[in-house]
């Protein structure tokens, strides 16, 4: 009986590595819509193994014509809005010339006070296009791709034209969140709905964060944090942009004693729109005093769906990260985007039958050395390197040119450790000899592993992952799975 339980667990030992080999080196497949689909996550590949894409990004040289406001120094204070759409000077021109009605409805630009001009405005002005501003500028968008969680990018600028290079993976999630972040200013304004005269801008945020309502549905909220100058500017704001009560009497010819004590109370509102990068976030006007300097807006509709929630989510973060890193100094615009094929694309067939005549040469020597106990030996290294490729998929792990090898020396080193543990000739006994021994002297390795996985370079990030990994997972599954098949079948 006792014989038979062990016999059992080698062989649900056996059956649970071929499995993990199966879902590894063939994948799981379910069938939708006709077509069958790996449910197996794929691996995530670096710049170097899965190939790139160069983006490459020069100044933008557009300029466009607006009718603007200018103080006494000439410097712009808006656009000139009518109800919150962008006006120009023949425009406003007609309407001078027109009813009386209409210049009552002009009346609030004309509070304004500020000269109305027509300019040819550039994206990037002359007084713009400095050393200084384009090393910013890489600055700026190098902290926005961190905060996007982009570790593993190349990104090169030309100091003399001002032009950069992007080098991300072979993505399009990866690709489509470069462009935004690089063709994105990130500028912030409260806008005088009626007229356009800006009210705030960017100089007046602290910091911005996203935060979630889920009282009808999840909901993602842009929350802005202002300054002290900011806050007092929001205060005084929301005590002029509100609604209003005006009395409305009627015709004294239609007036009677009866609808003269039922005059009815009407209401004026005067708007602020909330623009980012010249797109309208919100348009709305204050129900009372923002005493506290913060601004919440709501970013999409409430969701009852998790994933589409997140999708606003992501969206008011990225907004939220670019006000925080600031605002780019200089406009840029997509010049081209090409594809570079890594070199080892070509090396891969090469690579795998390799691999495999390495497994395989180490297996012969393991079953001629040991006979039955080196034959499962064999099959639990590959069982470890199923259990291995597994993992990786479904953590931050990186493949590139050098964690392959790192990845191979692993695997190599586990193969030696069931060696060591054979050539004792009593697993049971020796197990936890054998293992302090030969683990004890990875100890270097393991905090080397640590150092490597929390440097900010992603290269030395990528080797340190595999050696973590590597060295973990030798361990772990040695423990329970080996440990468990080669003690028994030394007592069968």
């Amino acid at each position: 009986m006792e014989k038979m339980l062990k016999r059992l667990k080698i062989i649900v030992a056996i059956l649970l590595v071929i499995l993990l080999s199966l879902i590894a080196f063939w994948g799981v497949f379910t069938k939708e819509k006709g077509v069958w689909n790996n449910q197996v996550a794929p691996y995530n590949l670096g710049l170097d193994v899965k190939g790139s894409r160069e983006l490459r990004y020069t100044l933008d040289n557009s300029e466009e014509e607006k009718y603007v406001y200018v103080d006494e120094n000439g410097n712009i204070k808006g656009e000139v809005w009518e109800n919150g759409s962008a006006t120009t000077a023949e425009h406003e021109a007609e309407h001078e010339a027109g009813t009386a009605e209409d210049a009552e409805n002009d009346v609030q630009q004309e509070e304004v006070p500020y000269a109305k001009e027509t300019r040819t405005i550039k994206v990037n002005s002359d007084d713009k296009l400095t050393k200084e501003n384009f090393e910013q500028a890489k600055k700026l968008i190098q902290k926005r791709l961190k905060k996007q969680g982009m570790s593993e990018y190349n990104i090169r600028l030309d100091n003399v034209t001002g032009s950069l290079i992007i080098e991300t993976p072979n993505d399009e999630n990866q690709v489509n969140k470069v462009q935004e972040i690089v063709s994105t200013i990130g500028k912030f304004q409260m806008v005088d709905y009626q007229n356009g005269l800006v009210l705030m801008d960017n100089s007046d945020i602290k910091k911005a964060s996203v935060v979630t309502s889920n009282t009808a549905g999840y909901t993602a909220y842009l929350q802005i944090e202002f300054n002290k100058e900011g806050s007092e500017k929001l205060r005084q704001i929301s005590t002029e942009y509100k609604e209003t009560p005006v009395e409305n009497t009627q015709n004294e010819e239609n007036e009677t004693e009866e609808n003269a004590e039922e005059q009815t109370q009407e209401t004026e509102k005067r708007y602020v729109s909330i623009v980012f990068d010249d797109t309208t976030m919100m348009t709305t006007y204050f129900g009372e005093e923002m005493t506290a300097g913060m601004l919440q807006i709501a970013v999409g509709q409430a969701k009852t769906n998790y994933d589409e929630y997140l999708k606003d989510y992501n969206s008011a973060k990225v907004i939220s990260d670019m006000l925080n890193s600031g605002m780019l100094p200089i406009s840029y615009e997509l010049e081209s985007d090409n594809f570079i094929q890594a070199e080892i694309i070509n090396e891969v067939d090469t690579i795998k039958l390799i691999a495999v005549i390495t497994v395989l040469f180490i297996s012969i020597i393991l079953v001629v050395k040991f006979k039955m106990a080196g034959l499962l030996a064999s099959l639990l290294g590959i069982g470890y390197i199923a259990l291995l490729s597994i993992v990786v998929r479904y953590t931050n792990a990186v493949i590139t040119e050098s964690s392959i090898l790192v990845y191979a020396i692993v695997i190599i080193l586990n193969y030696i450790f069931m060696k060591q543990l054979l050539a004792t000739g009593n697993v049971r006994k020796n197990y936890d000899q054998v293992q302090k021994r030969f683990f004890l002297k990875l100890i270097p390795v393991c905090v080397v592993a640590v150092v490597f996985t929390l440097s900010q370079y992603f290269v030395v990030s990528s080797i340190g992952m595999a050696m973590f990994w590597g060295i973990i997972l030798s361990i772990l599954y040695n423990f329970m799975i080996t440990r468990t098949v080669l003690k028994n079948i030394e007592e069968v």
